[in-house]
């Protein structure tokens, strides 16, 4: 058994990691790493899409290897007589995608659509509604793709990707390995832990944490891998470093105490994706009888997830929701008819601003612009219920976002003019991840998604930690 590991060593996110074992070749994983793509690219300097993956291979966002891109792809690059391997039947039997992030999805867009994709249905579910919303290009054929790349649009048929749904603990087989989707807590609906039994008995984390997990289910899953006498553990550590440790009910219990005072507005951002925080602003806005009003990405997420049946909101009663008028000069044709079929739930700037001690308004970042409309005050308050940044470009963006808040005079901001939040990583903590290690009991360590892989030998006996250099190095499991 062999791990090559083309991305998410040494860094967060990006995992690109092969495994091979008993002439089976399967990807962990096979995600857009932002911070190297940040290195080279930003809004306005984007790849090239008339190039393919070019720019990708050129820039080492993604490996050469042969036998895995899609065949449109592969003939550009021919065209432009870049030196690359000719196009091949799948030389990879199949990725085993962790969740729908796309640090860990991204770039399963430029994969062969043979190439089978493993995954829980609720995270084949997001994948379709993100599909859905988001612009169409290159990065966004992750479950369906517009074929041939080379012509124009017109000209291209769609093609859906190979996907195959796993269900929670039930074993299957790729060829030789035995696979088993272990369900686990991250801020995404559908995460999994891969458990791969061959040559040698893995477990990859994908990401997780545990705050989130009921402490008899948490019992069942450690005890349960614990049996499994793991090999070598893949394990994330994006929060190695971080013993800070909460829960969803401690951000809705902030969240709350803070709406009660507030007499304006109030205007929050979450992140997308996060289920979870949207049913802790859901329920605070409705404790609170304020009505929660969704931008068209944040209505549309969340009602197309719900038409199509994903477990987390099953049971989720929608009525406190607008959909958020804003105004554009050009809508998508899932915006047209998110207001054609909601059109008893609409509110635009003018009912918001005068009403604003009705209404809890979702924006992110690059939505905010539309607190010129809304015209929030000094009564009013914005709340940062996502991460922190952890790059230069957030801090920069961050920064933007405070000049808007100081603009409008609305609270929001500590007496260090800092922005106050309310929230949780969907990152484990160092703290939690030894006492997870300890109850799982695996015989060596392989830290990943993490900058600091070293610290896991506080964590676990030093000798047993492999750190792995970089990217382009193979690791015998023996």
């Amino acid at each position: 058994m062999k791990l090559t590991f083309y991305g998410g060593v040494r860094e967060i996110g990006g995992n690109q990691i092969l495994l091979e074992d008993k002439g089976t070749r399967v990807f962990l994983d096979f995600g857009k790493n932002y911070n190297e793509a940040g290195k080279y690219f930003e809004e306005f300097l984007q790849p090239r899409s008339v190039h393919g993956i070019k720019d990708y291979l050129e820039l080492g966002l993604i490996p050469k290897i042969e036998g895995i891109y899609r065949k449109d792809l592969i003939e550009i690059l021919k065209r432009e007589e870049y030196d690359f391997y000719e196009y091949t039947s799948p030389k990879i039997d199949g990725v085993l995608l962790s969740h729908a992030h796309l640090d860990h999805a991204g770039y399963v867009s430029f994969l062969d659509e043979e190439i089978p994709v493993f995954c829980s249905e609720d995270t084949k579910l997001v994948l379709e509604v993100l599909s859905k919303i988001r612009p169409s290009k290159l990065e966004n054929e992750i479950v369906e793709i517009s074929f041939p790349r080379y012509e124009d649009d017109r000209r291209r048929r769609k093609i859906k990707r190979s996907f195959r749904i796993v269900k929670h603990c039930n074993n299957f087989k790729i060829k030789d390995l035995e696979i088993c989707a272990i369900p686990i807590d991250h801020s995404v609906s559908g995460a999994v832990m891969f458990l791969i039994k061959g040559s040698r008995t893995i477990l990859y984390s994908g990401d997780f944490r545990l705050s989130e997990i009921p402490n008899d289910k948490l019992n069942e899953i450690c005890d349960f891998l614990r049996n499994q006498k793991i090999n070598y553990f893949l394990c994330e550590g994006t929060r190695v470093l971080d013993n800070r440790s909460g829960s969803e009910e401690d951000i809705y219990k902030k969240v709350k105490e803070i709406v009660q005072k507030v007499k304006g507005l109030i205007v929050a951002d979450y992140s997308l994706t996060d289920i979870k925080r949207f049913k802790t602003l859901y329920r605070v806005a409705k404790e609170t009888e304020r009505k929660l009003a969704l931008p068209f990405n944040y209505f549309g997420f969340v009602y197309f997830l719900k038409e199509k049946g994903i477990s987390d909101l099953e049971d989720l009663d929608l009525d406190n929701i607008v959909l958020y008028e804003r105004k554009k000069s050009q809508y998508m044709r899932w915006e047209k008819e998110l207001i054609q079929r909601y059109k008893n739930k609409l509110a635009d700037s003018k009912e918001i601003s005068k009403n604003k001690k009705d209404y809890f308004v979702i924006l992110n970042y690059y939505q905010i612009q539309e607190l010129i409309d809304l015209c929030p005050d000094k009564n009013s308050y914005f709340l940062r219920a996502i991460t922190e940044p952890h790059n230069e470009e957030m801090e920069f963006s961050e920064q933007r976002l405070i000049n808007w808040i100081k603009h409008f005079q609305m609270q929001g901001l500590n007496e260090n003019g800092e922005l106050e939040r309310a929230h949780i990583s969907g990152h484990i903590s160092g703290e939690e991840l030894r006492e997870f290690i300890k109850k799982v009991n695996p015989d060596y360590i392989i830290p990943i998604h993490t900058e600091q892989p070293e610290k896991f030998r506080d964590l676990f006996q030093p000798d047993k930690v492999i750190i792995v250099q970089g990217k382009g190095c193979e690791v015998p499991l023996e």
